[in-house]
């Protein structure tokens, strides 16, 4: 499957989306790609929206070296195989992570501009265009887990096997609108893929803010367990 643009993902989400149509779920998108997949899906679930950020850890100095991902709200992901290959360790580490989810907590106020939004007993739906390595889902999911979310339900244009294997057992459960193993770049399933900078992410907040979307009533279903497409 391929798609014409991120709103266009977003569109065929939604529909497989549509049974957690209720009061009691929040969508989130995550940054940057994830925003304007999102903003489809919380239009025709009549959910509130919003985003989530999120930054790969790159070695300093060696930025072809992906340690993992952090996200706001605490969310830490470090891949066992190449955290290794990294001069720093132990403290060393510890401290550079603790720096880049500084920065990333305030990339998201600034972008956000009001407090972060409360997911507690919550149904999140956690929105992004694709998955390659899984990595920044992953820390997102810790972050929502430790935010007190009830359920965390994993929604993607596209995600390799290796992905879904990450997310495995992290998520209540994950919607892949498509498959694709070798898949090196979101991108690739995409006919127009544009860059997104932190203007164009509060572009797309407002526009998700002035959307204003219908609340629906009633409470999600619970899918403990996963669903697998």
């Amino acid at each position: 499957m391929r798609f014409k643009d991120r709103s266009d993902a977003g569109q065929k989400l939604a529909g497989v989306l549509a049974p957690y149509r209720s009061g009691d779920v929040r969508v989130l998108g995550l940054t940057r790609g994830g925003l304007s997949v999102a903003l489809e899906v919380a239009r025709a679930l009549g959910a509130p929206l919003d985003l989530w950020v999120a930054r790969k850890v790159r070695h300093p100095g060696r930025n072809k070296l992906t340690l993992g991902s952090v996200t706001e709200g605490g969310g830490v992901f470090l891949d066992a195989q190449a955290a290794p290959q990294s001069p720093l360790s132990g403290t060393a580490l510890q401290d550079f992570v603790r720096g880049e989810l500084e920065d990333v907590e305030k990339q998201a106020r600034q972008l956000r501009g009001g407090p972060t939004p409360d997911v507690r007993d919550r149904v999140v739906l956690l929105v992004d265009d694709g998955m390659v390595t899984g990595a920044t889902v992953a820390a997102a999911l810790l972050a929502l887990q430790q935010r007190g979310a009830r359920q965390r339900i994993v929604a993607v244009g596209v995600a390799t096997p290796a992905a879904l294997e990450l997310i495995r057992g992290r998520a209540d459960a994950v919607h892949a609108l498509t498959l694709k193993a070798g898949l090196r770049e979101v991108a690739e399933v995409y006919d127009t893929f544009p860059s997104l900078n932190e203007d164009g992410l509060r572009r797309w907040l407002t526009r998700a803010r002035d959307s204003s979307p219908v609340r629906a009533s009633g409470v999600a279903p619970d899918v403990g367990g996963g669903w697998w497409f």
